[in-house]
């Protein structure tokens, strides 16, 4: 049925309040925008992200103000998007401070630990520093006692050859075999070759004195010699087997084994450098083996029995 022009102006008209009611039914939630503007002032967005924190701040301002003006249904659509604005910056806002807190907290680690390794680096350039100077001094000691040292082996060459003492070529002789036995072992270690060094010079003054024909310096600097040796640990097997050695006979060989000395060489007590000398075999003496014990031969040489080294004998 159709409605007639006045009809439909009638039912119009009706209409129009129902759907103003509807429209000033609109509600604007302010809540969201309120929560994220208080949430980035607790991140510090106030100093941290100063820009973002007040322009979501304006905008909630804004939209308290469309709905506190009781206004149409535009004012209330403008409260609505300047809400949405102010919670977007909002976030935004905390976003940011939160980051630049992070940032600040990895940046102030980062510094303590530089801090840290940059003492620490001081600290260790000034233990080194100290470390330097000590050797400087230690250097200048050395240097100074060597300068000593070698006034007194002068000194003692001279008063060795001017009072012509008691040392025969035969135990000078003796004396620098041994040391060459105890530097031909010295020389297998390559960390002691300072060491090593030192008794090759010591030796070569040995031989000096010895072509000189004065054997009390060359049994002197063979001496020095072997105490350099025996001092860097050389011959600490040997010494910790004299002992047993001498308590306990030595092992007899089946049958006589005959040796020529090559060079003249001490007679000790006890298969060892350490034991005492209690005599001196010359050079090219053909003498008899009794015993074998390790290096060391037992040798009896007009009437004295003792031990003689096996690199002496031929």
């Amino acid at each position: 049925m159709r409605l007639s022009r006045a009809a439909r102006m009638v039912t119009v008209a009706a209409l129009c309040p129902l759907a103003a009611c509807a429209s000033s039914g609109m509600k604007v939630d302010l809540d969201p925008a309120r929560s994220a503007v208080a949430e980035a002032r607790q991140a510090g967005a106030p100093t941290r992200s100063a820009d973002a924190f007040h322009r979501a701040e304006q905008h909630l301002q804004d939209a308290e103000k469309l709905v506190v003006a009781h206004g149409g249904r535009r004012e209330r659509e403008g409260a609505q998007r300047a809400a949405d604005l102010a919670l977007v910056e909002a976030h935004c806002a905390t976003a940011l401070s939160r980051a630049l807190i992070q940032t600040e907290q990895t940046t102030t680690k980062a510094a303590a630990q530089v801090a840290a390794s940059t003492a620490e680096v001081d600290r260790l350039n000034a233990r080194l520093k100290k470390a330097e100077d000590d050797q400087h001094r230690l250097e200048d000691k050395i240097a100074v006692l060597s300068r000593d040292l070698e006034v007194t082996e002068t000194e003692l060459i001279r008063t060795k050859a001017r009072l012509k003492g008691n040392e025969t070529k035969a135990e000078a002789s003796a004396a620098i075999a041994e040391a060459r036995i105890l530097a031909g072992r010295l020389g297998e270690d390559k960390p002691q070759s300072s060491v090593l060094g030192r008794s090759e010079e010591s030796l070569a003054k040995a031989e000096e004195q010895l072509t000189q024909g004065n054997f009390g310096a060359a049994l002197f600097f063979a001496s020095k010699a072997q105490d350099l040796v025996a001092h860097a640990g050389q011959g600490a097997e040997d010494t910790q087997s004299a002992p047993a050695a001498a308590a306990s006979p030595a092992p007899r060989l089946p049958f006589l084994t005959s040796y020529t000395s090559r060079t003249a060489a001490r007679i000790r007590k006890g298969p060892a450098l350490s034991e005492d000398v209690v005599g001196y075999l010359p050079a090219g003496t053909q003498v008899t083996s009794e015993a074998v014990s390790g290096e060391w031969v037992r040798v009896t040489y007009r009437g004295l029995s003792g031990w003689v080294h096996s690199s002496l004998l031929q």
